[in-house]
């Protein structure tokens, strides 16, 4: 987002003032993170092309994936984050998108540098609460492996819309006092600058080793399991294969963050090489379900209601009411009729 800046607002033009900095440079935002950089770096006018055209391809995928999943995928725990991550990956990839056309096309006045202030801020919510859902729908699956009957009989009922509207919640307030902290009060820099400490805390101490260590759990049961009952479990593969695509894409991102906050050292990526490795990371999860999905024994084409059906399959027919925990295999029917 926004560095130790302040928006002066007048009749006619908004200008930027950044304290601590005479004529240029200005801090250079990465992402959520505030980066100093020599001189800024506008992205080459191929990159904006690049970006849109990855921008469309997810916002494609992942409304594909919102309509299966709100209207044609029998409804389950597992289902529900992956609603939500659809709806956060689709706010992201838009906002991406609108920032894309905004530095393709010289826009006059005032009214894009708003849109451009306010895509970078919802992107940032939609952002924080994607990836904060990839640790808690991998928790929901070790509870169900590790204990099947707490989770089949005792499990509150409304677990997983509830997580998902706090991750929201909690994601829509740190962006708040983010950009409240870094955009509107300049006398205090250092406030803006524990509020990008805390969020990269939050994101490669806190979330991702949770992921990850959620991810051992499950491949260590996996690995436990005696022969004889030995299958793959397509949930569990799309979880770890969407975290290593998360872990992947990220690799820039905590590159920057480490090297500025612990050496003090100038972001050595350009901010359009971090932000197109995450709108991958968005764009990709819908190929993730349909690779998981689908039945290689099929030559002929299958609906995808079908596939994505068959993504959740091995613990996400565990209903909210309580099937029991030897139900393994899902039932291939769609919750409605499908247009």
């Amino acid at each position: 987002m926004a560095g130790n800046c302040s928006w002066e607002i007048h009749a006619q033009n908004r200008n930027k003032v950044c304290s601590g900095v005479s004529e240029s440079p200005e801090l250079y935002g990465r992402g959520f993170l505030t980066m100093d950089q020599i001189e800024t770096l506008p992205p080459p006018a191929i990159m904006s092309y690049i970006f849109l055209l990855n921008c469309l391809c997810g916002l494609v995928g992942n409304g594909v994936v919102l309509w299966f999943f709100s209207f044609s995928i029998k409804r389950n725990p597992f289902s529900i984050y992956f609603l939500h991550m659809a709806v956060a990956d689709v706010g992201y990839l838009f906002c991406k998108a609108v920032l894309s056309v905004l530095q393709a096309g010289a826009f006059p006045g005032s009214f894009p540098t708003y849109v451009h202030f306010v895509s970078r801020i919802l992107s940032l919510a939609a952002f924080l609460t994607s990836v904060s859902l990839l640790p808690a729908v991998s928790i929901e699956r070790c509870l169900s492996v590790l204990f099947p009957t707490w989770y089949c009989y005792r499990r509150p009922k409304h677990t997983s819309a509830l997580v998902c509207a706090l991750l929201w919640a909690l994601a829509f307030l740190l962006t708040t006092v983010h950009t409240y902290f870094c955009v509107y009060i300049t006398p205090k820099a250092g406030d803006c600058t524990r509020m990008d400490i805390t969020l990269g805390i939050l994101l490669f101490f806190i979330l991702a080793p949770l992921m990850v260590l959620a991810c051992l759990v499950l491949v260590v049961k996996a690995e436990c399991r005696a022969p004889r009952r030995h299958q793959s479990s397509k949930l569990n593969n799309v979880i770890l294969s969407i975290v290593a695509v998360f872990l992947v894409s990220s690799i820039y991102l905590s590159i920057d963050w480490f090297l500025f906050w612990v050496f003090q050292i100038p972001a050595p990526f350009p901010e359009y090489i971090t932000d197109l490795f995450i709108c991958v990371n968005c764009s990709a999860k819908p190929v993730v379900y349909f690779l998981a999905g689908r039945d290689e024994k099929q030559r002929f084409w299958e609906p995808l209601e079908w596939v994505f059906q068959r993504a959740l399959r091995d613990g996400a027919e565990l209903k909210e009411g309580g099937d029991t925990p030897n139900t393994v295999a899902m039932e291939m029917q769609p919750a409605g009729p499908t247009s």
